[in-house]
């Protein structure tokens, strides 16, 4: 008998906190100052975990053109949230 196992990665608790943060916008997009300022993080910390969750398929984002106050200089802001197809505890 042959046996694969997949070792998935754990998140860290950065990862976790995000989660639970995405969580309470139910389904909503949230961008990464708004996510970073509730939880008391800086936006790297914040970037990481997030990428963890890309990473995971738990989280989507999405990349939204701003222009600056001055309107000469154009950029673009990431808002993220969870994907539907994140497994709930429920289900378990």
């Amino acid at each position: 008998m042959t046996v694969t196992a997949t070792t998935a990665r754990p998140l860290s608790d950065r990862a976790h906190r995000i989660v639970f943060e995405l969580a309470l916008h139910d389904g909503d997009w949230v961008d990464v100052t708004a996510i970073y300022t509730r939880l008391g993080l800086n936006s790297h910390q914040v970037r990481s975990a997030l990428n963890e969750l890309l990473s995971a398929g738990m989280a989507e984002r999405r990349r939204c053109p701003v222009r600056s106050e001055t309107g000469c200089r154009r950029t673009h802001r990431t808002d993220f949230r969870l994907t539907d197809e994140t497994p709930s505890e429920a289900s378990a």
